[in-house]
């Protein structure tokens, strides 16, 4: 799945499981706005691909996933909130982070 067809799908499914290759693809095509090393699922990322923003993640399992956002806040927002559900998990709070939600 090449970078055109990753923000294509988003148009209608999010997130968006993508494979290693596809990742690798969309990184190098993209301009990696910010980028967070979650300590406890791998690296966050806020990518630009053109005009369209993105929130790339992983699950625990490895899993990359890809999300559309409508703006840079809205996914500086978005991932703000999940390293703070991390931080919240160091504690011991049981928190679960639901990423297909």
């Amino acid at each position: 799945m090449d970078p055109r067809e990753i923000t294509d799908r988003l148009q209608s499914q999010a997130p968006l499981p993508i494979d290693r290759p596809a990742l690798v693809d969309l990184l190098e095509a993209a301009e990696v706005i910010r980028q967070e090393n979650t300590c406890v699922s791998g690296w966050i990322r806020i990518l630009s691909v053109g005009s369209v923003i993105l929130v790339q993640e992983e699950t625990p399992d490895g899993n990359a996933l890809v999300r559309r956002m409508a703006t840079i806040e809205d996914a500086d927002s978005f991932v703000r909130k999940r390293l703070e559900t991390y931080e919240r998990m160091w504690d011991g709070c049981g928190c679960k982070v639901d990423y297909f939600h």
